[in-house]
């Protein structure tokens, strides 16, 4: 009886914050949710990713909900090297967020001194916070298991707009 209180205990840690996270992010990770259709997501999309130098290491996602505060925001290609990019624009805020599937490798190096750092059980990771350090737009780097590029989303929303992107992300198949 203790053992299996001890390993459902190792297991719930294993799938939930490894750091600093304040953040109601999910236990499962979002992308392993049902994917969403193309047909359901903006066409820019479809159009980035196809164009994109990393599309076969670098699955297409959305945020099934952009919520209440991104509510009417018009959606663009965004520039991004080697990978794809869609940013929101909002009738005050141009690039008000965004995703992008960067043309570098989950596995090269990057910032690490992220406020917030959050792993699903999955192995998939991302650490956040204020982007360059101080803000105010919010960043994030996401790596999914299984993709080998180093997804970008951003927000100038708040942590809270940028977490709740996180957590509606999916696959597009």
């Amino acid at each position: 009886m203790m053992r299996t209180a001890l390993a459902a205990a190792l297991l719930l840690l294993a799938a939930c914050t490894t750091a600093n996270s304040t953040s109601p992010l999910p236990r499962t990770a979002p992308w392993r949710s049902e994917p969403l259709a193309r047909a359901s997501v903006p066409a820019v999309y479809v159009t980035q990713w196809q164009k994109a130098e990393n599309r076969a290491t670098c699955a297409m996602l959305a945020p099934r909900s952009v919520g209440e505060a991104g509510a009417g925001a018009t959606p663009r290609a965004a520039s991004f090297s080697g990978g794809w990019a869609v940013a929101y624009d909002l009738p005050d805020k141009r690039s008000a967020f965004g995703i992008a599937g960067a043309g570098v490798s989950a596995a090269d190096p990057s910032y690490n001194k992220w406020p917030y750092a959050y792993e699903w059980g999955d192995g998939s990771k991302v650490e956040y916070g204020p982007e360059g350090g101080t803000g105010p737009n919010e960043l994030a780097y996401l790596r999914i298991q299984g993709q080998d590029c180093l997804y970008n989303v951003w927000s100038g929303l708040g942590r809270e707009h940028l977490e709740l992107l996180i957590r509606e992300l999916r696959i597009v198949e």
